[in-house]
């Protein structure tokens, strides 16, 4: 029973009964006979103050994080208990022990970067076959769904699902890859046949405090490709072009540097990294628009010495980079690229990102994701681009997050809108109100007039108030900061919230 902990630095406390693992789970309330229960530390709750409730319900080993004392728990000398220095960062390793290395049993493609990696994640899934898709919008394996709490699930989810994905006959496992989970290690136990990073702008400077701890954080999946891996990067974004620059350097010195993880091993410099861009044309793959249609766009990608036209169902650059990323992907898994091509026409659009809503006005609505700076700039310049009349953003910042976006997202919209609707997203403990007075200065700094904006705080009668008061035919409005989601978060309470519900709601 102690193989679980092959390869991990733990120490036995007390020797309990031998028994046959029926299961690992850290929430206690999923602890059954014979189950091991992962006592950790969060923010919110600690898993050590539900160790009594977990042997009560028959759990026969206890993996903690502190020395408890083992006297005080009631039946204690029938369970084991193991200590574990940071459990978290182990306890993909434990859930890999249990379930037999599933992620080395199919293609594992992971997706990092601040904007785009749920649109990626549905490109890939187009094109690909026999897939599991994990990632902000949920989780899903071949045409199953399910919910998900974070964009990157804790390693014991993530590797039960990986496990669930092989017994179904899934072949390649596309997620997207957050800088919380690579920054705390729930993906440590994986290796990525192929790594796409989309791009890096300001985001979640709460939990990691600089821009360059953010980016340490995300090319840390570079590292963790499997030999033969492919890394996909996008040479237009500053960031990217420093991971090509950087690599290229560590190449040329075959030296192990801190700067570039200690890890960085021989096998590793070996990777192939291809380079994605709209711009560079030596890139090697590169991609143009060549018209907005009525459903999407036509665009122009060039790969070797061919070209190839087609229309897809996306708008906008940013898509365009996302489109090149997945080509490039698909290619170094060994997908032909005629085959990539029919896919990507028949290719649906992503729920949530530039999605329309239908109405008879003769005007374009638009729900989005958009919740950065880049993003609203990203969405509002392409909606700028194919607007007749004026563009309109309803847009607000989500509470207990990054705060110094925010007047940085309100200067975004103002290059882009010609009218303004503050409004909450998910305020979360914040005072809304706070949340958009601190919006509001990004206006107030660049001197964006008064009559062209105004702060409605219910996003309900915000909605409203735009599809019936302000939005005329030939306008485009767009809804920024949800997209997909159907809640909204206030205090601590989750509401149901659909912005596309709301807009069919109060359209006249």
């Amino acid at each position: 029973m102690y193989r679980i902990f092959d390869n991990i630095s733990y120490e036995i406390l007390n020797e309990g009964e031998n028994f046959e693992i029926a299961g690992i789970e850290y929430d206690s309330r999923k602890i059954r006979e014979n189950y091991v229960f992962i006592a950790m530390s969060g923010n919110n709750v600690d898993g050590h103050d539900f160790i009594q409730k977990s042997i009560d319900s028959g759990a026969k080993m206890i993996v903690a994080e502190k020395k408890v004392n083992i006297s005080e728990y009631n039946n204690y000398e029938k369970v084991s208990f193991v200590f574990i220095e940071n459990v978290r960062k182990s306890l993909g390793i434990i859930a890999s022990n249990y379930y037999d290395y599933p992620q080395n049993k199919l293609k594992i493609v992971g997706i990092t970067g601040t904007n785009g990696k749920t649109t990626s994640s549905y490109i890939l899934e187009n094109i690909l076959d026999k897939t599991a898709r994990i990632g902000t919008t949920g989780n899903r394996i071949l045409d199953e769904e399910f919910e998900t709490v974070n964009t990157t699930p804790e390693s014991l989810e993530l590797v039960k699902l990986i496990n669930e994905s092989v017994k179904r006959g899934v072949e390649y496992f596309i997620m997207e890859v957050s800088s919380h989970a690579l920054e705390i290690g729930r993906v440590n136990m994986l290796e990525f046949d192929s790594a796409i990073f989309t791009n890096l702008t300001q985001d979640h400077l709460d939990f990691h405090g600089t821009m360059e701890n953010y980016f340490n954080a995300k090319r840390k999946i570079f590292f963790m490709l499997r030999n033969g891996g492919t890394g996909i990067i996008n040479i237009d974004d500053e960031y990217g072009k420093r991971i090509i620059s950087e690599k290229t350097a560590a190449e040329k010195s075959c030296k192990h540097t801190d700067k570039y993880e200690n890890n960085m091993t021989a096998s590793h410099k070996e990777n192939r990294y291809l380079k994605i861009s709209v711009n560079d044309k030596s890139s090697d793959l590169y991609g143009e628009i060549v018209k907005y249609t009525n459903d999407g766009m036509e665009i122009k990608i060039m790969y070797g010495n061919e070209e190839y036209i087609l229309d897809v169902n996306l708008v906008g650059e940013y898509n365009l980079h996302n489109i090149l990323g997945c080509v490039a992907s698909a290619l170094s898994l060994g997908i032909d690229m005629k085959h990539i091509i029919e896919k990507l026409k028949k290719m649906p659009s992503v729920p949530g990102r530039f999605e329309t809503v239908k109405n008879n006005m003769n005007a374009r609505i638009v729900v989005d994701y958009a919740h950065t700076d880049d993003g609203l700039m990203n969405v509002g310049t392409t909606l700028k681009k194919i607007t007749e009349n004026r563009v309109i953003t309803l847009f607000g910042a989500g509470g207990d997050r990054d705060n110094k976006k925010r007047p940085k997202m309100a200067k975004a919209a103002a290059k882009f809108s010609n009218y303004i609707i503050l409004t909450s997203d998910n305020p979360r403990t914040e005072d809304p109100m706070a949340i958009l007075k601190e919006v509001e200065t990004g206006l107030t700094e660049i001197g964006f007039p008064k009559e062209k904006y105004e702060i409605i705080e219910d996003r309900e009668q915000a909605i409203k108030y735009a599809v019936q008061e302000i939005i005329k035919e030939g306008d485009s409005l767009l809804i920024a900061g949800k997209g997909h989601e159907t809640y909204q978060i206030i205090g601590k309470e989750k509401r149901h919230f659909d912005d596309r519900e709301t807009v069919k709601k109060h359209l006249i």
